[in-house]
């Protein structure tokens, strides 16, 4: 619009030079002012790797009698996965768009020898975790206890950890944690 508008001016004042000048100016602006209109897209953070607790090879198991709390060693971990999540910023037309990912990751954490009767409280980073809507199954180790259904479908064959008791937590978020894996410990009852 401004590109017409400075053509016809610096016709009207000096003829087609000051026509191809004002033409030039008027692009300039027209490019501009369609650049200022779009809205920028603005990108979260991204996780490129997941750093996790393990356990070595040799390290202690717990014997565990009575209730104790125990520290978690992963045995597996799976992919994390990550969920893209776009919106509008400010929630109206014309306003930035921003991405922002959200990451969960399945896993295995081993407690003790088994067999165990169950587990009561868990805790994560040292803060008792709210397991309402956790998927997490325990398998106490027993002596026929077979492979976890999630690791086995995963990996195609999975070991069963017979005489170890552990826990499968099936997608777990990591966006309470600060999308990593938290430390781990358990209250295990035998």
């Amino acid at each position: 619009m401004a590109q017409l508008i400075l053509t016809g001016i610096g016709r009207a004042i000096g003829g087609n030079v000051l026509a191809n000048l004002g033409s030039m100016v008027g692009r300039a602006v027209d490019q501009y002012a369609v650049a200022s209109l779009q809205a920028p897209r603005q990108a979260g953070p991204r996780l490129r790797e997941l750093q996790i607790m393990s356990a070595a090879e040799g390290a202690p198991v717990a014997a565990v009698f009575g209730r104790a709390r125990v520290p978690g060693h992963v045995i597996w971990a799976a992919r994390f996965r990550e969920k893209r999540i776009e919106s509008q910023a400010g929630g109206g037309k014309g306003g930035p768009k921003v991405v922002e990912y959200r990451y969960s990751l399945s896993f295995a954490v081993a407690l003790c020898e088994g067999p165990v009767d169950g587990i009561g409280r868990v805790w994560a980073d040292g803060k008792a975790m709210d397991l309402t809507g956790v998927a997490m199954r325990l398998h106490r180790g027993g002596p026929e206890q077979t492979p976890d259904p999630l690791s086995e479908a995963i990996e195609g064959a999975a070991p069963a950890y017979r005489g170890c008791a552990y826990v499968v937590f099936e997608d777990l978020p990591l966006e309470p944690f600060g999308n990593r894996l938290p430390q781990l410990s358990f209250e295990v009852f035998r």
